[in-house]
């Protein structure tokens, strides 16, 4: 199994595990913390092996840095092919890092959903996990939505996607627990994937189904906005599949107002805002917060938001998905993936013109051919 691949390789075992890491096809989270960049595209050098096959290092030629981690890279030989391609010093990862990236691993290849991210191959290479995944040009949700957010309708695509992959999820006794617009990739056909699975939970122990989780994430520090209140609270009563609802209802917000809800506050004080029943909503014309607001003693960036918000106005429809529904103090009426589903606001995309989510996306953000860098 590539998880003990995995061990074995930190734990100095490089030919065991690079055998048992090549025998699958498992993938990665897009987001990994304390794991070390790789070589910069040009020190790729490796064209005598382009012909060894997608599972080797020098098939792949890196063509520019998207992440600490991430790269976007192609088929060295015809450069037809583009890849999303992570790379992971594995002695520099520290248990905890290890233990995430094994469950995002093993889930990845357990689950097949077409709106869920998949990996392509994943092998050893030196000191190093190398997990090859296909490429959405668009990047990810959060990325689009700055600075002022995105359409209504465009959000509706997105999160449409969103909840097909959680339907899917809790189904399967998964709570994602990291709902976020950057754990949101869009491919070239804009279809929306879900991905951040390492921070999954399953809720079956033993053979038993837990109705309630009461064990906190860890490495959490970065999903915080996004948690609902019983997670944070961390009381008797726990959370369960609920909690992937209220974080559904942040990353609306998220995606509506180009900015991630209470990300200017300090952790103790969202914590207190969020356990008060305190939320977030969509910025309007309808947000009275906005009419009390003096924009001639704004900066020229919140000015300018601040303008675009009072211009505009999303329907009732968004407003009860988001406020009423998803972001509901109590988890009890939070609806189910499967019914939010069936809400105006996801509804309307049926009336809608636009037949998907590439009409609102702008064709120049588009990066998609090896030979663009």
């Amino acid at each position: 199994m590539v998880p003990n691949s995995v061990e074995k390789q930190k734990g100095g075992s490089k030919k065991d595990a690079a055998g048992a890491a090549t025998s699958t096809n498992t993938t990665t989270t897009t987001t990994t913390s304390n794991t070390a960049a790789a070589s910069a595209p040009e020190q790729d050098n490796q064209a005598d092996g382009a012909n060894l096959g997608p599972e080797s290092a020098s098939y792949y030629q890196r063509i520019q840095r998207l992440d600490t981690d991430c790269f976007m890279a192609c088929d060295k030989l015809t450069k037809k092919q583009t890849f999303a391609l992570r790379i992971y010093q594995l002695e520099q990862l520290d248990d905890i890092d290890l233990k995430l990236l094994i469950n995002d691993l093993k889930l990845c290849k357990q689950l097949k959903h077409p709106n869920i991210i998949r990996n392509l191959y994943n092998f050893i290479h030196q000191d190093q996990l190398w997990v090859v995944q296909p490429f959405c040009s668009f990047t990810s949700a959060d990325r689009l939505s700055k600075p002022f957010g995105l359409p209504e309708l465009a959000i509706a695509f997105i999160i449409k996607d969103t909840l097909m992959a959680l339907e899917y999820l809790h189904l399967h006794n998964l709570i994602h627990r990291s709902v976020r617009a950057s754990h949101i990739l869009i491919k070239a056909d804009g279809r929306c994937q879900l991905t951040g699975l390492k921070y999954s939970v399953n809720t079956i122990a033993d053979g038993k189904k837990l109705f309630y989780m009461h064990q906190y994430p860890q490495k959490a520090r970065p999903n915080i906005y996004w948690f609902s209140p019983e997670i944070l609270e961390q009381n008797l009563f726990g959370y369960n599949y609920k909690s992937d609802i209220y974080s559904l209802g942040i990353t609306c917000c998220e995606l509506a107002n180009g900015v991630v809800p209470f990300s200017d506050l300090q952790p103790t004080e969202m914590l207190l805002d969020k356990l008060t029943g305190n939320a977030p909503r969509l910025l309007d014309s309808t947000c009275q917060e906005l009419v009390q607001l003096k924009p001639n003693e704004m900066s020229t960036e919140d000015r300018d938001k601040y303008f675009v918000f009072r211009g505009r106005q999303f329907s009732s429809a968004f407003h009860n998905f988001t406020s009423g529904l998803c972001l509901n103090f109590d988890p009890h009426k939070r609806p189910e993936a499967r019914k939010l589903l069936g809400h105006n606001f996801i509804k309307q995309l049926k009336k809608s013109p636009a037949t998907n989510l590439l009409d609102f996306l702008d064709p120049s953000l588009l990066n998609h051919h090896c030979d663009q860098s």
